[in-house]
C-alpha cells in the first residue's frame, strides 16, 4: 500500500475517494481510478465528485457572451 492510499477516504459506497495531493490540494478518484476533480476545499471535491458521477443534477450552467 502507498503512502497515498492510506490516506485516502472513501464516500459513497466506494463511489469515489478524496485524497490529499502533494500539492496542497485535494483531489478525487472514482472507483475505476479516474480523476473527476481537484479543489483547495475538501467539501467542495466532495460536493462536485457527486456531482460529476450523478450527471450534475443538482447544477445549473449559464452561458453569457
Amino acid at each position: 500500500m502507498t503512502n497515498q492510499e492510506e490516506k485516502m477516504e472513501v464516500y459513497d459506497d466506494g463511489a469515489f475517494s478524496v485524497f490529499y495531493t502533494s500539492y496542497g490540494m485535494y483531489s478525487s478518484r472514482d472507483k475505476d481510478g479516474v480523476g473527476l476533480c481537484s479543489s483547495l476545499s475538501k467539501e467542495a471535491v466532495i460536493f462536485w465528485s457527486r456531482e460529476h458521477l450523478n450527471g450534475f443534477q443538482n447544477s445549473t450552467a449559464t452561458v453569457t457572451n
